[in-house]
């Protein structure tokens, strides 16, 4: 599947309350960087807002803390508050970006996938086209050299 390389963030993105609660806050920037990162780890998981390590691993408070290079307290307090404000869910312990496509615009996705299948199969239509059209002849590589004896040929011949 290819993988999503835009996310969508409002330009009013610092006039929204959770923003400026989480503003508010001791070290509230950090709060920021970390629901940024949040979104482009969903992003890149690219599973409907779902943060997972792989496929079969779940995004833990440990591998938050890895990830973001926060202590595992700092990481704790900060996805508490980002549960409390609702803007992530814990549903069977998988942590998931709430209104995922507030941040990722799927009707834009699904428009680029179906104009991109319509590029690729109108390309095979014109490939299969031009082989079907083609009357090539295959040419030695001392086809040169024949045409050459060939004049040579035909020039002694017209002067006999």
């Amino acid at each position: 599947m290819h993988k999503i390389q835009w996310l969508k963030i409002d330009v009013n993105l610092f006039a929204n309350r959770k923003i400026q609660i989480l503003l508010k806050e001791p070290d509230g920037d950090t709060y920021i960087r970390v629901w940024l990162q949040l979104l482009i780890l969903a992003m890149e998981c690219n599973k409907e807002g779902k943060l997972l390590i792989s496929d079969n691993k779940i995004m833990t408070i440990e591998y938050f803390s890895k990830i973001m290079g926060k202590s595992e307290e700092k990481m704790q307090e900060i996805i508490k508050k980002f549960l409390e404000l609702d803007m992530i869910i814990l549903d069977s312990n998988v942590y998931k970006i709430k209104n995922w496509n507030e941040y990722q615009s799927i009707k834009t996705y699904e428009k680029y996938k179906e104009q991109a299948r319509l590029r690729q199969q109108k390309y095979r239509k014109k490939k299969k086209s031009e082989n079907e059209k083609s009357d090539v002849t295959v040419t030695l590589c001392n086809g040169k050299e024949k045409k050459n004896k060939e004049i040579r040929i035909k020039n002694k011949e017209d002067k006999k």
